[in-house]
């Protein structure tokens, strides 16, 4: 624990605007997280324990979820009778994706799946798991993070995108996301419950694991800080090959750190930032990136539906000639107030 600081009244005021306090705040949060994450996991060991010994009814009856098709905290209807195929397909090694977009796949139906996954990694084949739309929250998250973060896990495509997901489902994804070594496409679009603690976990997660390649954070997922630190991830990070950050009008001026951080990338191909509040200056830092980065990958660029001006379109171009950029196909600008441009790749 960190040592008690000991201020006097008169200082107070000084010391809330110093980088010693931002620094001190910034442990106290870690910690914080450390623990929500120890007693998570807690929790968690807590009541697969009690499940399997029948100790507790409300376990008993999430056990019977696959049959009756009800969750015991909700009188909302779920997939049911589709699910207890499923877990049987699981079971019997027979199936190698799940695809439930959008089905009202209900907290208990989820935890039954993922205890079925885990239960039978050996001989899992499933590669995908689409998930979209399924308001579980953050418990459904967790049981599928207790699935990718086992080491017989084969998933390489996981949508977790409209799940309802906050921090807390942030932080342990994120901590399974170290341990696994198969995931390649990760989507958490549409969360507005993650705040810039919840992303900043995930970048973190994004500098130890070399597999993930597509990442998607659309849909009003990040604000200024949570683009700060997607962006610092960004700077070392060599395994992304395409990242998804549209509709985030929240991002604001940090969307020109993401900018920024193409100067150092050389992985990434495609970069979506299409509504997201960008103006000229981004662009002039997307060009600077252009310009100074010689092994850059980007191949397309979209920065649709932004407050980009002839000016801007006409700086991107400058800067593909004079870097003699090879590698960029398209920069889409459609919806911007643009004009034309003297450059077929730029639109």
């Amino acid at each position: 624990y960190p040592a008690p600081i000991d201020l006097k009244p008169s200082d107070f005021s000084e010391w809330i605007a110093s980088q010693e306090c931002t620094d001190s705040l910034a442990r106290a949060l870690e910690m914080a997280n450390s623990k929500i994450l120890e007693y998570t996991k807690k929790k968690w060991d807590l009541e697969k324990a009690l499940k399997e010994r029948g100790a507790k009814k409300e376990h008993h009856e999430e056990e019977q979820v696959a049959q009756e098709g009800e969750s015991p905290e909700s009188p909302k209807k779920g997939v049911g009778e589709n699910i207890r195929s499923i877990i049987q397909e699981i079971e019997q090694g027979k199936i190698d994706g799940i695809q439930l977009t959008r089905k009202n796949i209900t907290q208990g139906e989820a935890k039954a799946l993922a205890e079925a996954m885990v239960a039978n990694a050996k001989k899992s084949t499933i590669k995908t798991i689409e998930l979209y739309g399924n308001e579980f929250g953050n418990e459904g998250v967790m049981a599928f993070s207790e699935v990718i973060a086992n080491e017989n896990s084969a998933v390489e495509k996981l949508n977790l995108g409209g799940c309802d997901m906050t921090d807390l489902g942030a932080f342990v994804l994120a901590e399974a996301l170290k341990k696994n070594e198969t995931v390649k496409e990760l989507n958490i679009n549409g969360n507005g419950g993650i705040t810039a603690r919840g992303i900043g976990a995930i970048a973190k997660a994004l500098g130890t694991n070399s597999r993930i390649t597509s990442l998607r954070v659309n849909d009003g997922v990040l604000d200024r800080d949570g683009a700060s630190h997607l962006a610092q991830a960004l700077r070392t990070n060599s395994a992304l090959k395409a990242i998804y950050l549209g509709f985030n009008q929240m991002m604001g001026k940090s969307a020109a750190d993401i900018a920024r951080a193409l100067r150092k990338n050389r992985s990434l191909e495609v970069v979506n930032l299409s509504y997201c509040d960008i103006n000229d200056d981004t662009v002039n830092e997307i060009a600077l990136a252009l310009q100074e980065n010689k092994e850059t990958a980007l191949m397309m660029i979209d920065l649709s539906g932004n407050n980009i001006t002839d000016a801007g379109a006409e700086r991107l171009v400058q800067a593909l000639n004079e870097s003699k950029n090879q590698t960029i196909l398209d920069i889409n600008l459609r919806g911007c107030s643009v004009s034309s441009c003297s450059d077929k790749r730029v639109r």
